[in-house]
């Protein structure tokens, strides 16, 4: 009767001990999760981060404006709170007069027309005061010139107009 004691003790023994380091892992285990978890959710930024992307606002700031592009018959505003408006005078059918959103991505600026037949963001590029908007499934690359006053866009499209039927008349 007493070796089998001494086995059960042992068991026992064993089993707790067991059950000790079971739970000191999976208390490690859990604050190590914890941790990572925190850092993915918060990134700790520091100095050099944000010196880094400082330059990146500036030239945000730059792209804010309106441009036209005569040639096309098309217009921008790109407004500071990402938002803006394109137009483009349409001799065949209605004029385009869009909202937009846009947003600053690399070297490139990503531009989502509220238009049911653009399904794809447009890429803009700026180059001393020029924006050329490129893009898929039949955009026509366009090449705007920064104007330095605000654009009224329904004056604009009213010039266009203006414009075309004089240019269609001296042909």
């Amino acid at each position: 009767m007493m070796v089998r004691n001494s086995k059960k003790k042992r068991s026992h023994i064993g089993l707790i001990t067991f059950t000790i380091l079971l739970v000191i892992l999976l208390g490690i285990l859990g604050v190590n999760y914890k941790q990572f978890a925190s850092k993915q959710l918060n990134p700790v930024r520091d100095n050099k981060v944000v010196k880094k992307n400082s330059p990146k606002i500036t030239k945000t700031a730059k792209v804010v404006g309106s441009y036209r592009d005569d040639q096309d018959g098309a217009a921008i505003v790109l407004n500071e709170n990402g938002t803006g408006r394109y137009v483009y005078a349409d001799k065949n059918n209605p004029d385009t007069n869009d909202s937009l959103t846009w947003r600053k991505e690399g070297e490139h600026y990503l531009i989502n027309l509220e238009d049911r037949d653009v399904t794809n963001p447009l890429t803009a590029t700026l180059d001393n005061n020029k924006l050329v908007v490129t893009g898929s499934n039949g955009w026509n690359t366009e090449t705007f010139q920064k104007v330095n006053e605000e654009l009224n866009l329904q004056q604009f499209l009213n010039d266009m107009h203006k414009n075309k039927i004089m240019l269609a008349k001296d042909l």
